[in-house]
């Protein structure tokens, strides 16, 4: 029996609830109509995907899990080798007191405290121009990792039909992403933030392919509209890799050397090099390569790319050299001169925020081009104007997503069984996980369901007079994680066109898709 209080209780909270609705109702029709708008129409496809969940590899899982446990062991042995003595990495203090005070290394602060977190390990780790890297503090984060690997994602606990399944929180953040955690049942997680190591665990059902398209350097574009920043804009339109682009860029206004010689230089070296961040590795890798002689130039941690990328995806809204180079391990003289680099060849960037605190000096409000209002109410100063610049470009992107989204899932020629049966799978920030029958994507029909998906997703924009659209990319497997030809060959991979795409989902086939 339910109690009266209880009874009581339920029925105050829905007539307060209504109380409150009728006296802001109003104010939807003062700017912030379509951002309820949009939300309420992402009801019936977060329910469905929150519904479907993505199914899990359990056999795959529970072998990994034995494997993760072996490696931890076999890490922690050779950890307490080099450090004479057993280092409890779960302990903060044992490693400050190791690294600072047994070893005399000058501490690394976070917030005026004496840290030894994941970021202060990795520049123990890294080392500097007069210090080599300590293999004890990698070690100390590789153990970290694989202990954060199995106790947080690989005891995940999943539903009796071993499906994966998270809520979504449609309302999750301020500029309209989505956030997600677990199930009201308590199983599942966060889907938006998984490591690429437990995605692989997340496979298709049998009989389809998992396909996933996503907008490409989304934000960036964005901001590159908002500005109106020549160099941005012209990389934009020639379709180019933004991220040498940006490298090349930096590396021909540091050195000298002429623009289109130095994009050679960092195509060929990301190519070498690829994701590495070992110094001695990188030095190792240039010095045997026709490039060795332009070592000095080019960043000391990292390819020449890697650090386009980074100063792509962070400097927009103005973060400072002293957290740009603690995000990218790099000492504060190298992160100040990269922030510099940036923002002298991107120069309109620095003119756009001022632009922006203007706006805000006059009502605190800002509103991206799908109508969606933010006022920002915080005290006065950087903090709020970061806020204020990523807002523009961080809405304008999930907005454009979502309102695809909604229009995937109303188009019964492609999400009903007597369409193309596409399954909506996930949804991450500017990407779209979804499911294929195997037999729809090998046909010719295909072409034109993704069209007309890469459409819905691929509204026009337009800031300042200049309308754009947002290019997409796409990825085929049969698990969510990244493909790798050894470790993981059934892995996401990034295809151009849909006859590549049908090519690997063959090969795919024939390795055993699910």
């Amino acid at each position: 029996m339910i109690s009266d209080k209880t009874l009581w209780y339920n029925a105050l909270d829905a007539a307060c609830t209504l109380e409150c609705r009728d006296a802001f109702w109003d104010q939807l029709s003062e700017g912030y109509q379509p951002a309820y708008d949009l939300t309420t129409s992402l009801f019936p496809v977060l329910t469905y995907m929150m519904t479907r969940g993505i199914l899990v590899d359990r056999a795959a899982l529970e072998e990994v899990k034995i494997d993760i446990v072996r490696q931890a062991a076999e890490k922690q042995e050779e950890l307490n080798a080099i450090c004479g003595r057993e280092l409890n990495v779960n302990s903060y203090k044992d490693c400050q007191k190791y690294f600072y005070i047994d070893l005399g290394i000058p501490p690394y602060y976070n917030e005026g405290s004496i840290t030894a977190d994941d970021k202060a390990l990795q520049r123990l780790a890294r080392g500097t121009a007069k210090r080599p890297g300590l293999k004890q503090a990698k070690l100390v984060q590789d153990i970290r990792g694989l202990n954060k690997l199995h106790g947080t994602y690989l005891e995940i606990e999943f539903d009796s039909d071993s499906r994966m399944r998270c809520s979504y929180n449609p309302r999750g953040t301020k500029f309209g992403r989505l956030s997600s955690s677990k199930t009201i049942f308590g199983t599942g997680t966060n889907t938006q933030n998984l490591p690429p190591e437990f995605k692989r665990f997340l496979v298709a059902d049998p009989g389809y392919i998992l396909w996933e398209v996503d907008k490409r350097q989304a934000e960036w574009v964005v901001v590159a509209y908002l500005t109106g920043d020549a160099n941005m804009l012209s990389i934009v339109r020639s379709g180019k890799d933004t991220h040498l682009h940006t490298a090349a860029l930096m590396l021909s206004t540091s050195s000298g050397l002429p623009y289109e010689e130095c994009w050679q230089i960092l195509e060929y070296e990301a190519k070498l090099i690829g994701n590495s961040t070992d110094e001695e590795n990188i030095r190792k890798l240039r010095s045997e390569s026709p490039i060795a002689r332009f070592h000095e130039v080019l960043p000391r941690t990292m390819s020449g790319r890697q650090r386009g990328k980074k100063s792509n995806h962070g400097l927009n809204y103005d973060e400072g050299p002293n957290k740009y180079a603690l995000i990218n391990e790099l000492e504060p003289l190298e992160g100040k001169h990269d922030v510099e680099l940036y923002h002298f060849i991107y120069p309109v960037i620095r003119l756009w925020y001022e632009i922006v605190k203007r706006q805000l000096q006059k009502d605190r409000t800002l509103t991206n081009c799908f109508g969606r209002k933010v006022r920002f109410m915080d005290a006065w100063g950087p903090d709020l104007w970061k806020a204020a610049y990523a807002m523009l470009p961080q809405s304008s992107v999930v907005d454009s997503l979502n309102i695809g989204l909604c229009k995937i899932y109303d188009d019964l020629e492609l999400v009903s069984p007597r369409g193309a049966n596409i399954d909506i799978l996930a949804q991450v920030h500017d990407s779209i996980l979804m499911q294929v029958p195997i037999e729809r994507a090998l046909s010719e029909q295909f072409k034109i369901d993704q069209q007309k998906i890469y459409n819905y997703i691929s509204p026009q924009l337009s800031y300042n007079g200049r309308t754009f659209t947002i290019a997409t990319d796409m990825k085929v497997g049969t698990n969510w994680g990244t493909y790798h030809k050894d470790y993981n060959p059934n892995g996401m991979r990034e295809v151009k066109t849909t006859e590549e795409l049908q090519d690997a989902i063959r090969s795919l086939d024939g390795q055993g898709t699910r």
